[in-house]
């Protein structure tokens, strides 16, 4: 529940990341870039968006997120299942999680 807890508060303070909901063990959280057209800000584009990175983190095998939809916003969940997970591993899916999006996002456009 700490390392979750760390990965929320991680999520908290990236400015391409919303935080969204933290419980137990489960972060859930997603990518909105700072610099989103108000356009774009909420509904489809976020939803696909997401979708395309939590693939490619997958298809890349650099961390494994579940989705869960609340509220009607598609997010990415992390789930802490592992003891041997630090917060440092926390840290570091925030900010693979950052780099992934901008490469989505430049490539969707």
């Amino acid at each position: 529940m700490r390392v979750a807890r760390a990965l929320f508060e991680c999520a908290e303070r990236h400015p391409d990341i919303e935080a969204v909901s933290c419980r137990l063990s489960i972060a859930t959280f997603r990518y909105r870039p700072h610099d989103l057209p108000d356009a774009q800000a909420n509904g489809e584009y976020l939803d696909d968006l997401n979708r395309a990175i939590q693939a490619r983190l997958e298809l890349e095998g650099h961390a494994f997120l579940s989705n869960a939809v609340l509220g009607g916003r598609y997010l990415l969940r992390g789930c802490v299942v592992n003891f041997r997970t630090s917060i440092e591993d926390a840290a570091s899916i925030i900010d693979i999680v950052a780099e992934t999006g901008r490469r989505v996002r430049d490539e969707l456009a």
